[in-house]
């Protein structure tokens, strides 16, 4: 850790915000599989070290930053949006709360509207020092953090996730309004979930993670599928329904070479897209900040797969 290293947080920060921490996650999967391909042709994890998962790219850094930013951000637009002119109904902003896929709010008419918890809005339409700023600061207290649990407490845990999941807590809690579990409408169920929906889920995250389980062994990189999900999310931007599916592409490289089987990371996939389900309609719906629900799903179950199991085997 050095103050240059501090210097290109800051900006990996900043540039997180500028163009929306999903945009910025995206270019971690771009960079995650040349630095795959880099580190397969030549055994060099450069690439992979300090640009996909370093200050440039790095989720605790980059999109951290875009959140915190796009928090900040949704912050002052509720202010605004109490008293906004432009309505013919003033209303309360603070209970106009999504559920993060719908995007046709009553504000979609004044584009400087933004919403606190939707990390893929590039932030440049903003103009303001402030929001760049915020995300320069939580870009450096992601890599100072992500340093803590990794080189100095070494917790046996993907520590990148464990730190998104550190910030987005406490940006919901600096920013937010919603609560740590979001506002649900007192008719609206929790966890609607049917067993044809689970089937769905176990079926495809099963089959995935088993894919994802033989080449991450096969090459010898544990976030060669995590590469090619984060890419996948681009997609997102054409108005597809597309399935995140990062959290179980990752769990599933950490329990392949850890436990050197992609059958445990077939298995250990399926448990994280069941609980991705639960946990994105605990923490990230009917909010105003955005809680990760790959982040939580990675750091939990990471946690069980190299602090519980691996040391045993």
């Amino acid at each position: 850790m050095s103050f240059v290293m501090i210097l290109a947080a800051f900006g990996g920060g900043v540039f997180g915000a500028l163009i929306g921490g999903t945009t910025a996650f995206v270019f971690t999967g771009f960079l995650g599989l040349a630095g795959a391909a880099t580190a397969v042709a030549s055994g060099s994890t450069l690439i992979l070290d300090s640009v996909a998962f370093g200050p440039f790219f790095g989720p605790h850094v980059a999109f951290v930053g875009g959140v915190a930013a796009a928090a900040y951000a949704g912050r002052i637009s509720k202010k605004r949006l109490e008293n906004a002119d432009f309505l013919t109904n003033p209303v309360n902003a603070k209970t106009v709360l999504g559920d993060h896929s719908d995007k046709d709010k009553i504000f979609a008419e004044d584009d400087r509207h933004i919403d606190g918890a939707d990390a893929t809005v590039p932030l440049f339409k903003t103009t303001d020092p402030m929001v760049l700023i915020v995300g320069g600061v939580f870009g450096i207290l992601g890599v100072l953090v992500e340093y803590l649990f990794s080189s100095i407490w070494e917790i046996p845990i993907d520590t990148v996730a464990l730190t998104v999941v550190v910030f987005a807590i406490i940006t919901r809690y600096v920013f937010g309004t919603s609560g740590l579990t979001g506002i649900f409408p007192k008719n609206e169920k929790r966890f609607p979930f049917t067993g044809k929906m689970l089937l769905f889920n176990a079926i495809w995250g099963f089959a995935l993670s088993g894919l994802v389980g033989y080449t991450a062994i096969t090459l010898g990189v544990d976030n060669i599928g995590f590469s090619i999900s984060a890419t996948s999310l681009i997609f997102l931007y054409f108005g597809l329904k597309f399935p995140v599916s990062h959290h179980v592409s990752m769990v599933a490289g950490h329990a392949a070479i850890a436990l050197a089987s992609p059958w445990l990371a077939a298995l250990f996939g399926l448990f994280a897209v069941i609980t991705g389900e639960y946990v994105q309609r605990l923490f990230n719906t009917h909010v105003d900040t955005h809680v990760d629900m790959p982040a939580i799903t990675i750091a939990f179950w990471s946690f069980i797969i190299l602090g519980v199991i691996a040391p045993f085997i």
